[in-house]
């Protein structure tokens, strides 16, 4: 007797299988001389465990690659991750016991950076173990690791490209920044989680009026400290109300939309309208700022750049969807407000220290943490008579996407690559990109609509070196595309071994002015080693061989988030460095939330492990089911659904015991099938196999990854189901053998992609009965279909008839007869007749009816489920006979 399904058995013999005949190489060297096929890997970061989203991405990646090694294509799959940046930083920080940028300091940076590397290279071993036990080949041998000076040297000869191009700029913007990892954070990293916080309406007096006032809406009050201008619509109309305040009759300016709600909801006061105007009318209006006299900064700006607290215009950012028609505007606190500073010379002041802490310049604000604290600021205003109401909001705001920590807007000094002009060569190439689902396409679109010049530099220590030099005397810099150029200018033997901090920053040179120039200390932002992944992992600069037969990528396959994340910098750095996108096309899947669409987290306690699923139902299990989420959806995990993919593996393998134990009973040889001498079940299983073979090929070009099992794991049960229960009293066995071989061994090849490991064992039970060629089920070619085994109108002929098989099997499931029972009669009623004439012998057969009326009309069926004493008596006999040849 055959072997019941046993995956963990079956994967771990399977694996070994793979080694010790080391498989993937000799794939490899099969297809060497074949069409090229570039897959770039989207480096996953360092930071532990694969997590089940990875399983699930690595999967799809995987099922796509060995469809293209079966077609005969030099497939280039090298491995690689993401290890430097925060992620791997604050898991050996955690593990060190260090908390903020100064403990780094006090550890030692040398120390600091020799646990990254350590650390970061362990976990990327542990992931490639990993990968490889849930089927997934690539060339984890060869893995591209950023912490290689290869690595390091393709992003110096990035900012060397944007230097040659006047790309590369330092200026001071107004950056998103984590206060937590003391850090600028450019916008993909961002989460936006929605929160609850407090929102203020305050006035401030219009200069030289009497009890004026123009009323702005907040929802971060700690930015106050920074207001130094006001925005209003000049296309708006606005008012000024009389108000009855406790204080006395005030005149309050705000959008004439807006009055009503604001004013007698909000605020809770009378009001009667005294002027009405187009917001243009306020623009140059000044105001005073409640604690001008309590900030000194506040004269000196408003000495050095006179439109600091005036009103200016804006259309684009401005309107009556909420507050009072009237935006602060604090330029050194978001991206918008520094626009409207910059066009109006208003400077974008922000004094934060890196953990978002005010200076003693701030007075008594002096120590209180930003956004933390805002409290502090809602009750100074309070005590100043200028805040109008506290009212709750629930509003998205980004956090920084590791440490979970809300962010703040921070002034600084960062260098930049301009982009913005690119804008338009971007959206053009991506025209040309072939996406899965096309919502990709738009999405990035829209991304790229709105592309901003990116950041490329960090304040931290692990990551790769800026390959900037500069002078602290004449401030002139140089920039180097490789350790050899900055070998020429610093001299022979001053380039470390590792480019790393702190090593890197020992190189000096003396600069043209007579001084010295030194290294700056950032670091580059870990964007930009995921953006010249399609250069580096090609050995791009040091050889140009892989580059010149393999660059752009044919194929990237991530989640939507990398739409704003990977998509995106692997565009913006190809287009600098190639003046071309590197990838040609995309397969975007979901995101992994629990069985109720919520997100996976530690708090609610609904993470599921990959580790948990592989250990109670295989790898294959896990592959089969996350394989089938539609592109581009989230997909809401079910544990019920993952057992139903494993009971169809169950199936599918006891259609391999089936077969072994068939031939092995009638001690049977296969032999090649004359499809005219087969009967109409034969014609019908044989024509959906190759049929199916032929649409799997079709969706497999074009990418629609997640239509492949489905329509594979069909086609196996029905070949179980239907096909095996059709011809269980078929004397002629050996077209049974010979079909189901023929059926087995091309599901078998077809489905190798999605579930390796099963389709594996199975091949070699097979070679080893029947002494098929090749020495694993991968080492196949992807098998051609027969056309003139397609035959559609039997499919729609056996189709009619399985419906009514199902109908009248209930009919009889409903009275309690069996089919062991022979009924008179039965009535079908189907929209296709001529069909089911055609196949109402297997009808009759399959629910032992002895006749069969056919009618046209709506799909139903009559039954006489009436048992004659005659037929009662047939049933007996023909159960005596069953159970003499069983």
């Amino acid at each position: 007797m055959s072997k019941p399904y046993n995956f963990k058995e079956v994967e771990t013999q399977v694996l070994k299988f793979w080694e010790d005949k080391d498989i993937y190489q000799k794939v490899k060297d099969k297809n060497n001389k074949g069409r090229p096929f570039y897959f770039l890997q989207g480096p996953p970061y360092t930071s532990g465990k694969i997590h089940i989203g990875q399983a699930w991405n690595n999967s799809m990646k995987d099922i796509a690659l060995r469809y293209k090694r079966m077609k005969g294509f030099d497939v280039w799959d090298r491995a690689g991750y993401d290890m430097h940046g925060l992620p791997v930083s604050r898991k050996v920080m955690a593990l060190n016991k260090l908390k903020m940028k100064e403990d780094i300091e006090k550890f030692g940076v040398e120390k600091f950076i020799k646990e990254c590397i350590k650390f970061s290279t362990q976990t990327a071993e542990g992931m490639s173990k990993d990968l490889w036990r849930l089927g997934v080949w690539m060339d984890y041998k060869h893995a591209y690791l950023p912490i290689k000076n290869e690595f390091i040297e393709a992003e110096w000869f990035l900012v060397k490209k944007a230097e040659e191009q006047n790309r590369l700029y330092e200026g001071e913007k107004t950056m998103t920044w984590c206060p937590n990892c003391a850090t600028a954070m450019a916008k993909h990293e961002c989460d936006y989680k929605e929160v609850e916080d407090d929102s203020i309406f305050m006035k401030f007096k219009v200069k030289g009026k009497k009890d004026e006032y123009l009323i702005i809406w907040t929802t971060t009050p700690w930015t106050i400290m920074f207001n130094l201008a006001i925005m209003v619509n000049p296309d708006l109309d606005y008012v000024k109300a009389e108000v009855e305040t406790k204080a006395g009759k005030e005149k309050w300016i705000v959008a004439k939309a807006l009055v009503g709600v604001f004013i007698q909801g909000v605020a809770d006061k009378k009001y009667k309208l005294v002027e009405e105007f187009k917001g243009s009318k306020l623009e140059g209006v000044e105001y005073e700022h409640p604690w001008n006299d309590k900030l000194k900064f506040f004269k000196e700006l408003k000495k050095k750049h006179p439109k600091v607290h005036t009103v200016m215009l804006s259309t684009e950012y401005v309107d009556t969807g909420s507050g009072t028609g009237l935006v602060h505007c604090a330029p050194g606190c978001g991206p918008e407000d520094y626009e409207i500073g910059y066009r109006n010379n208003i400077p974008p002041f922000n004094n934060l220290d890196q953990h978002g802490i005010f200076p003693k310049e701030a007075g008594k604000f002096a120590g209180v943490v930003a956004r933390t604290e805002d409290d502090k600021f809602t009750h100074e205003l309070k005590k100043d008579g200028v805040l109008i109401a506290i009212t709750k909001v629930k509003h998205d705001y980004p956090h920084c996407e590791r440490c979970n920590t809300g962010v703040i807007f921070r002034k600084t000094k960062q260098w930049f690559f301009k982009v913005e002009d690119l804008k338009e060569e971007m959206i053009k190439a991506n025209q040309d990109i072939y996406w899965v689902p096309q919502a990709g396409k738009n999405a990035f679109h829209s991304w790229l609509d709105n592309l901003r010049d990116n950041s490329i530099t960090k304040q931290r220590y692990w990551g790769t070196p800026v390959p900037i030099w500069r002078c602290d005397k004449c401030k002139a810099y140089e920039v180097f595309g490789s350790a050899h150029e900055l070998e020429q200018r610093a001299g022979k033997g001053k380039v470390p071994d590792n480019l790393h901090k702190p090593w890197i920053d020992k190189v000096t040179f003396k600069c043209k002015c007579s001084s010295v120039m030194k290294r700056i200390p950032e670091i580059i932002d870990v964007w930009v080693d995921a953006g010249t992944t399609s250069w580096s992992c090609l050995y791009y600069p040091q050889r140009t061989d892989f580059l010149e037969r393999y660059f752009p990528a044919d194929f990237i396959l991530e989640g939507k988030d990398q739409i704003r994340g990977w998509f995106n910098l692997l565009m913006v750095a190809s287009m600098i460095a190639f003046k071309k996108p590197s990838f040609k096309a995309v397969y975007m899947h979901g995101m992994i939330t629990d069985v109720e669409g919520k997100k996976m987290s530690k708090s609610l306690g609904n993470i599921i492990s990959p580790y948990e699923l592989i250990d109670k139902h295989g790898a294959d299990t896990l592959r089969y089911y996350m394989g089938e989420t539609k592109a581009g959806f989230d997909m809401n995990f079910s544990w019920e659904e993952a057992r139903l993919r494993f009971k169809n593996l169950q199936v599918f393998w006891n259609i391999h015991n089936y077969l072994l134990d068939l031939t092995r009973t009638y001690k049977l040889k296969p032999e090649k099938i004359d499809i005219a001498k087969t009967g109409i079940e034969e014609k019908y299983i044989l024509s959906r196999v190759h049929s199916t073979m032929k649409t799997v090929g079709e969706k497999h070009e074009k990418c629609l990854l997640h239509e492949l099992t489905p329509l594979i794991g069909e086609l196996f049960l029905e070949l179980s189901r239907n096909y095996i229960q059709f011809v269980r009293d078929k004397k002629d066995k050996q077209v049974v053998v010979d079909t189901v071989l023929e059926c087995l061994v091309n599901i078998v090849k077809i489905l190798a992609p999605s579930l390796p490991f099963i389709t594996e064992a199975i091949y070699q039970s097979l070679k080893k009965e029947y002494g098929l060629k090749e020495e694993g089920v991968h080492l196949c070619e992807w098998p051609a279909y027969d056309d003139k085994m397609i035959n559609p109108s039997i499919e729609e002929e056996v189709r009619v008839a399985k419906e009514v098989i199902t109908l009248i099997l209930g009919k009889r499931e409903e009275t309690g007869t069996g089919v062991r029972w022979p009924l008179a009669r039965a009535e079908a009623f189907v929209d296709n007749p001529n069909a089911l004439k055609k196949t109402q012998d297997l009808v009759k057969k399959q629910t032992n009816v002895k006749k069969l009326l056919i009618n046209k009309g709506k799909l139903k069926v009559e039954v006489d489920t009436k048992l004659t004493p005659s037929l009662e008596q047939e049933g007996f006999a023909r159960e005596i006979t069953r159970r003499i040849q069983s």
